[in-house]
């Protein structure tokens, strides 16, 4: 007899227990349900990893979100010099008109140096006019002195003049005069003489007489010669002793002249520079009284012109990474402080910033469109009004990394009752192309130094292809694509091809000749420079230079060359693809490349979003984030590293 078969004997115990029955009804149904599922699901997923090429218009261009500020606005600044506590503040938002009272600060202190400063301007008032009387009185007195040595000089000038010019010659002529009139004595005395002598021997006078007639002689002789020697004398000496004499005091007289001019002109210097000292002092009092009376003005501030008040939020716009306090009552704000602004809301900008990825797009004068978030459904018209020349740098606290261009967006179309602050999106019109080929910037990738993509067959074919302009979602495709076909929105990922690295060689091109002793040279010269600049010892040999700092100072476990290291493309955000130019383009966000022969790497947002993203809203909600993390967490307990297993994105590269 022949055993049953496992059908028969299952289907003999399904007709004794009716419950076994059921139970196998039930998972039947359920099988065939999920095999429904994974059907639909499959080719639903079949559909959607395909893109059709289309040919249409392509719309080139930037958006970027800021915020709404005035074109003309007036900059409130507190003008009192060091710290003010604020009293009084008008409430933000009202609407002054001008020479409203804005802010009241306090004034004590600059009341108290007002005063103060009012006494040393009157001290220093009645110390110059001290000076000033000193000065008239010391002028006087060299006035006179100088008179009087003066006058000296004159006398003196005098006395030679009068010496020279007659007593010399008066004495000389006296003396002169009298020996004349000695010798006219002595010839009379003489002929007297002769006569009494001739008498006297014929008896007629006597000898007394004769004897008195001879000593008469005698007398004039001895006179004559007396007269001779005080001549000689007065010529020889007394003359050019007078003469010596008299011009010693001339000169004398005229060197007092010059001292006591020297003497009167120094003093008067003292007292002048007295004089001036005083009079600065008495300016630099009266500027500081001027300065003090400003700064007690200072402290009350009115409105220059008509306006919404806004107040100042500090820090370059964000109070967190801010030390200074927030604009209220009793809050202490420094000098030049911005408090309130003034803005006139007739005319309006926006101001936003481009990533450097987009910014050699971006010319002033390009049109641009503005919407606001409070008002979505309507959009006004402007133009781009400047662009920053460098990056903005109070974007680099959060991100070293990231480079961003502040840009002016001039809003031309008259806006409704809004007010600065408001949030806005701007989309700056690039240019607009006619009828070209697009596919989305994900479905272009590198392959062996190649641009493709990836045509649907079985298996799909990467086709290489040339690219041309690019906006955040499309590239434009110049060749290599026709109309109608379809290409992978996501291409494969081959690590027998794909560039882990991020190397700039091709795979096979030919590397050039090195000389190994060049390299060991600049080597040795560049660790030697390490070593000074940072005061760090050289690398051991074996070591890895890469376990120092990263190239972008930031701490890594890779050197600048190693292949696992993180490649940090254009956009530097790790959100904003960056395409390189016209000729070719490059898609990189914040990346971590898979380590070769270890985990992968980490996806980006796009990559994130195409996982996780199931409406299709270009956003995580909390459901959305929740299954993300779960994921993660996942492949963290299972003692690994590595990111869920996502598809990595691929794109254009340079």
């Amino acid at each position: 007899m022949k055993s049953p078969t496992w059908t028969q004997t299952l289907a003999e115990r399904f007709r004794k227990n009716p419950r076994w029955s059921a139970g196998a009804t039930v998972l039947a149904v359920m099988l065939i349900l999920l095999v429904v599922l994974f059907a639909r699901s499959d080719s639903k997923s079949s559909a959607d990893s395909f893109y059709e090429v289309r040919r249409g218009d392509f719309l080139i261009s930037v958006v970027e979100g800021g915020t709404l500020e005035a074109v003309n606005e007036v900059v409130i600044r507190s003008e009192v010099e060091g710290t003010a506590r604020i009293i009084y503040i008008v409430p933000e938002g009202t609407y002054v008109s001008r020479s409203n009272l804005l802010v009241e600060l306090d004034s004590s202190s600059s009341q108290d140096a007002v005063n103060q400063q009012q006494i040393n301007v009157e001290k220093a008032q009645f110390a110059l006019i001290q000076a000033q009387q000193q000065l008239d009185i010391q002028k006087s007195i060299v006035e006179s002195e100088i008179d009087a040595a003066k006058l000296k000089v004159e006398f003196a000038e005098t006395d030679l003049k009068k010496y020279v010019e007659g007593d010399a010659l008066q004495t000389r002529r006296n003396a002169q005069i009298e020996i004349t009139n000695i010798i006219e004595s002595l010839r009379i005395n003489e002929e007297r003489l002769e006569w009494t002598e001739k008498l006297y021997a014929q008896g007629f006078e006597t000898k007394s007489t004769l004897d008195s007639h001879r000593l008469a002689v005698s007398q004039a002789l001895l006179k004559l010669e007396q007269s001779y020697t005080n001549l000689w004398l007065i010529e020889t000496f007394d003359e050019p002793k007078r003469l010596r004499t008299l011009e010693a005091a001339l000169q004398e007289a005229k060197e007092n002249y010059d001292r006591v001019k020297l003497q009167g002109e120094r003093k008067l210097a003292q007292f002048e520079a007295d004089v001036q000292t005083q009079t600065k002092t008495l300016e630099l009092s009266q500027a500081k009284l001027e300065r003090d009376r400003r700064q007690l003005a200072a402290t009350k501030i009115y409105a220059p012109q008509d306006g919404l008040v806004v107040y100042s939020s500090g820090g370059g716009g964000d109070r967190r990474f801010s030390s200074e306090s927030m604009i209220e009552e009793g809050a202490v704000v420094r000098n030049r402080q911005e408090l309130i602004k003034l803005p006139d809301v007739s005319e309006m900008k926006l101001q936003v910033k481009i990533h450097e990825s987009h910014i050699n797009q971006i010319r002033t004068g390009q049109p641009a469109f503005v919407v606001l978030d409070s008002m979505p459904d309507q959009r006004f018209r402007g133009f781009v009004a400047k662009v920053a020349p460098l990056p903005d740098s109070s974007s680099r606290w959060m991100n070293p990394n990231l480079k961003v261009y502040a840009t002016e967006i001039r809003i031309t179309d008259r806006l409704p009752d809004v007010k600065p602050g408001v949030s806005a999106r701007a989309e700056v019109v690039i240019t607009n192309l006619a009828g070209v080929l697009t596919v989305p910037i994900q479905s272009v990738t590198t392959l062996g130094g190649q641009q493709v993509a990836y045509v649907a067959g079985n298996p799909p074919k990467p086709v290489p292809v040339t690219v041309g302009m690019y906006n955040q979602k499309f590239i434009e495709i110049t060749s290599g694509l026709k109309e109608g076909d379809r290409v992978l929105l996501s291409p494969p990922f081959d690590t027998q091809e794909r560039d882990l690295g991020g190397s700039v060689m091709a795979q096979g091109e030919a590397a050039p000749v090195v000389d190994s002793n060049a390299v060991a040279r600049v080597l040795s010269q560049g660790r030697g420079a390490v070593d000074r600049g940072n005061g760090m010892s050289g690398f051991p040999e074996g070591a890895n230079p890469g376990a120092r700092r990263g190239g972008e100072g930031e701490a890594t476990g890779f050197g600048a060359g190693s292949p696992a290291m993180r490649e940090r493309g254009p956009a530097g955000d790790g959100q904003s693809p960056a395409i390189g130019g016209p000729a070719g383009a490059a898609v990189s966000g914040e990346e971590r490349r898979p380590r070769p022969g270890g985990g992968g790497g980490f996806p980006n947002r796009e990559e994130i979003l195409k996982q996780f993203d199931k409406n299709g809203d270009g956003e995580l909600d909390e459901e959305e984030r929740a299954v993300m993390r779960e994921q993660f967490g996942g492949q963290r307990r299972r003692g690994t590293n590595a990111p869920p297993a996502v598809a990595p994105r691929t794109g254009p590269e340079t």
